[in-house]
């Protein structure tokens, strides 16, 4: 499911947005892991987000709170990159499968 709008708040463990659609405001809850991607997302910007619903009942009635799975716009601008390994040259442009096949 998606879900577009502009970024009304940021908290510790979600996001307000005001949907482009019928301007609701949503809460949109993310993971630890995602907690990079949001803190490069800034107040008032226009987005686009993956997610899933999630069903919570709450003193008898039903809600549904909504998962961030990924960020489709604003594309990323930077690339998440492993850990280094002993072996590892910095220079060296050959992936595991060039390394391990020689």
């Amino acid at each position: 499911m998606e879900i577009a709008g502009i970024i009304k708040s940021k908290h510790v463990d979600h996001v307000r947005l005001i949907t482009s659609d019928k301007k609701q405001e949503i809460d949109v809850f993310y993971t630890e892991s995602k907690k990079f991607d949001i803190e490069e997302i800034f107040e008032n910007e226009v987005v686009l987000f993956s997610g899933t619903c999630e069903s919570v009942d709450y003193y008898g009635l039903k809600l549904a709170k909504f998962w961030l799975l990924d960020i489709i716009l604003p594309k990323k601008k930077f690339v998440y990159q492993g850990k280094k390994r002993k072996g590892d040259n910095e220079n060296s442009n050959e992936g595991w499968a060039d390394r391990h096949t020689k």
